[in-house]
């Protein structure tokens, strides 16, 4: 039998020649963009909801709700630039 370093070898080039037979799944990432898009479009159209529903609400005084407003449409508006600039990496 061959020395430890020489098993390695062995075992070191059958490894390199099963890789170069092995192929990626070829997955549908367009689908998946789409479902991303979907949840971060939802998301954003619901902060909205949120913060027209905080503007109707009267049980606060203007400085809170217009302080809650704007941030709720401040994150919805950081998802949306967020999702393009990671869509474009």
């Amino acid at each position: 039998m061959g020395s430890t370093h020489d098993e390695i070898n062995r075992i070191e080039r059958e490894l390199d020649q099963d890789a170069g037979k092995l192929k990626k799944a070829q997955s549908s990432g367009k689908a998946a963009k789409h479902q991303s898009f979907d949840a971060v479009f939802a998301t954003s159209g619901l902060l909205v909801v949120v913060a027209l529903a905080i503007v109707f609400g009267g049980h606060l005084n203007d400085s809170q709700r217009a302080a809650l407003t704007g941030g709720v449409l401040g994150g919805a508006g950081g998802l949306l630039v967020g999702y393009g600039v990671g869509r474009m990496r």
